[in-house]
């Protein structure tokens, strides 16, 4: 029979995913959130505000998630690659604004 015990490298996998790439994603969130929010006429601190209730309820979500996901490089892909997509996306909406 398979041993299907986490060892302490996927657990510490897990834990830096959970806090470190749920904190990077919710901050793209939040930057991207909030610039277009405000490229839509929203006032900056409305929009800020509100984006920020909504990314204290999805760093729970995605912390637990990591620790959820049967493989943990698919939470690194994830959270990786949307972190980059929102920063990105962040940038641009505020380079046009800026313009």
């Amino acid at each position: 029979m398979k041993d299907k015990s986490i060892r302490g490298p996927d657990i510490a996998a897990r834990v830096l995913a959970g806090i470190f790439g749920s904190y990077a994603f919710t901050w793209g969130f939040s930057a991207a959130g909030v610039t277009a929010l405000v490229g839509l006429g929203v006032e900056y601190h409305d929009a800020e505000m509100g984006m920020l209730m909504l990314a204290f309820l999805m760093f729970p979500g995605l912390l637990l998630w990591c620790f959820a996901v049967r493989r943990i490089g698919w939470a690194w892909m994830g959270l990786g690659s949307g972190t980059l997509l929102l920063c990105g996306t962040a940038w641009a909406i505020q380079r046009t604004l800026l313009a």
